[in-house]
Order: C-alpha cells, then structure tokens, then sequence
C-alpha cells in the first residue's frame, strides 16, 4: 500500500534571495507569472512571493520581505523553519519546500510529526502544519500541509479555465505558457548529505510522482507533460532548477 495515499502535492517552493532575477529566469525561458502587484505578501510572516500557474499546482518563489517581521516571527514560532530556509546560503540548508493537500482533509492524516501554525494572513481558525523535521533535518525539503481553502485550484485542461469565474477572467491568463507547459508530471529533488530514512522522506517519497533523493547538491528538477517535448532548461545559478518540457 502507497504509505502517502491521502497526499498529494499541492504547490512547490524555491527559496531566492533576488525574486526579480530568478523570476526572469523563468519568463525568459516561456513562463508566465502572475504579475507581482497580484503577488501575495504573507502579512506577519516576513516573507512574500512569487508565482507561476500551472493546471494542477504552482511554483512559488519565496523570499525575505521583510528581515524585522521575519525575525519575529520566528521568536513566536521557534519551532518553524523560516529563518534557517531563509539563510540557506549560509547554513546548506535545503532551499525546497513542498506543501502537500489531505484528500478529503483530515488532520489526523497527516502521517508525520507535525507542528500547527497560524498567521495574520491566513483565515480564522485555519492552521497549516509543518513537519517537525523541516527544523531539524534542514537538509530536507521543508514540508507542510495546507488546509483546504487555500488548496490550488486544479483544471483537466487549458479550456476548463473558463470555470474560472467572470469577475476574476484575468486570472485565466496566467496559466498559459508560451513555452507550452500545462502540468506537472514528475517533481525530482536531490540534496546532499539526506536520510532517506526519515519519517518524512519516507512519507514524501510515497507520493506519486515525487522523489527526494540524494546527490551532489541541492537541485528540483521539474518535468512537464511527461517532458513531451524533449527540451530542458539548466537554470543554475540564478535558480537551482532544471526543467523539463
């Protein structure tokens, strides 16, 4: 039995520490992103990002907005892994973060240790929960679980966007790829010196079409529509990100 049946991953994040060139990167090899005055700064946390669509899932680049509210942050929620990630230069941490959506959402199904955590910009009494290794296993991926109202939205296919409400049409646009991306189909995340045998690795490497492996360095390879068109992009350095298309 698939021991991560009831997860799937919701949205992936790269930390930066220069958004605008790392999201050049990208644009520059065909992805549209969603325009930064769109662009959600999470109120409380120190931190904001930036997004790039796709029909079921997203890639946010996340970085420090602000030093002051990150660092108190971090004071009230110490067992929280934003400072380390945030410094992944420095420390070797794992620059990576995967959050992962419950089917048919129940806490009580997240198969880890795990650490409930509220901020200003997320609803009333709605918690995302982060795993506890993420603080400690800082060459992990960081991992946490979304609640449901904040899931992505997923869409079959490019004309399924016109489910997007009216009021919001503009929205439609930022899935379209003039690189022709639509789907994630393979998530691929190397980093050195990992324990595979780890609670969460093991949970992590359980969902399908995800692998968290060991290697030279930190690296995500992200593969689109089974890598239908044979092309891929070498980012590194300004991301550590190969894509295949």
């Amino acid at each position: 039995m698939n021991i991560s049946s009831d997860l799937e991953v919701d949205h992936f994040n790269i930390w930066v520490t220069n958004p605008k060139k790392a999201k050049e990167r990208l644009n520059n090899i065909g992805f549209t992103s969603v325009p930064d005055s769109l662009s959600q700064v999470h109120k409380g946390q120190g931190t904001a990002g930036r997004y790039f669509n796709f029909l079921n899932g997203y890639l946010e680049l996340i970085f420090v907005y602000g030093q002051n509210e990150l660092e108190e942050n971090n004071k009230k929620n110490n067992k929280l892994d934003f400072i380390e990630r945030a410094n992944f230069q420095k420390n070797g941490a794992s620059p990576f973060s995967i959050a992962l959506k419950v089917n048919d959402y129940n806490v009580e199904k997240i198969p880890f240790k795990k650490i409930r955590y509220h901020q200003d910009w997320m609803e009333e009494n709605a918690n995302i929960y982060s795993a506890e290794n993420s603080k400690t296993h800082l060459k992990e991926p960081s991992i946490f679980v979304v609640y449901p109202k904040i899931e992505s939205e997923r869409f079959e296919t490019l004309s399924a966007l016109k489910n997007i409400p009216e009021e919001y049409a503009l929205w439609r646009e930022f899935y379209k790829h003039p690189n022709g991306a639509q789907k994630i189909t393979d998530i691929i995340i190397t980093s050195n010196d990992l324990n595979l045998n780890t609670e969460t690795i093991k949970v992590v490497n359980g969902i399908e079409n995800v692998t968290v492996k060991n290697g030279k360095e930190h690296l995500m390879e992200l593969f689109f529509d089974n890598n239908i068109q044979g092309k891929s992009y070498d980012l590194r350095p300004e991301l550590p990100l190969i894509v295949h298309l």
